[in-house]
């Protein structure tokens, strides 16, 4: 059963604050494997850097994380609704059309947001400040009206290291929620997708429901060591066209 939480919102401030019901010395569960249905209880990964801890139910999956900096859940009412926590080290794309336009920028809260702003492909809202679980950052809607012009399945927005590389992308008709957080210098963000034909009302209302019971520790980051490939092997290197996306919002 979710404890009860509390959401204040005054002078432009979006506060999504823990209840104090959620006890200081509960115990969380380490996230389980790929596609298990979560029972009722308080969970926890560390896949970005910073621990991230939250209570979710039976309404949702545990959707793929790769190798790289990024977890997924997956919305039981509503296949195609994800939330996915990853983080912005700065490697951001000058034109979302060309994966060849990676550049590396800031990673703050602030930039990250003027890159989403600044996108022509998507229509964001104006921002809001928020605090999360005491940690500050902006939320921004997003939507994707259209991109007849771009050559990709989707449009780009900032890298990620998953696998052997990756990108965070939305498509057309695509509705999401992006919260950013400066986890102690770290760049954390979670965004609720809804993808196309998802309503997103519903699916909005119960995310925010648990992001409400998060608690974040602090944390280095730490990049998983390659799997070494077998002794005489070498696979030969083919020329990949862009990947689509899956329901994590992620290029691969």
């Amino acid at each position: 059963m979710r404890a009860p939480s509390s959401l204040a919102v005054a002078a432009g401030l979006l506060l999504l604050l823990p209840s104090a019901a959620l006890a200081q010395d509960a115990l969380a569960d380490e996230l389980p494997e790929t596609g298990s249905i979560l029972e009722a209880g308080r969970y926890s990964s560390d896949f970005v850097g910073p621990t991230i801890e939250f209570e979710a139910d039976e309404t949702w999956i545990v959707g793929p994380s790769g190798d790289g900096p990024i977890f997924t859940l997956e919305y039981v009412g509503a296949p195609g609704a994800v939330i996915s926590f990853t983080r912005f080290d700065g490697e951001a794309f000058l034109d979302s059309c060309d994966p060849t336009s990676m550049t590396i920028v800031e990673p703050s809260v602030p930039r990250l947001a003027e890159i989403l702003a600044g996108n022509p492909y998507l229509n964001p809202g104006a921002p809001d400040v928020i605090d999360v679980d005491g940690f500050s950052g902006l939320s921004l809607d997003i939507g994707v009206p259209t991109y007849a012009e771009c050559n990709l399945p989707y449009v780009l927005i900032w890298a990620i290291p998953v696998g052997e590389g990756g990108e965070f992308v939305q498509m057309a008709n695509q509705q999401s929620r992006f919260l950013i957080l400066d986890v102690e210098g770290d760049v954390i963000v979670i965004a609720i997708e809804s993808f196309p034909g998802v309503p997103f009302g519903g699916f909005l209302e119960a995310a925010t429901e648990l992001v409400e019971t998060i608690r974040i520790t602090p944390g280095e980051y730490v990049p998983p060591e390659p799997t070494p490939a077998p002794e005489g092997s070498e696979e030969p290197v083919e020329e990949a066209s862009p990947a689509p996306a899956d329901e994590s919002g992620i290029s691969t």
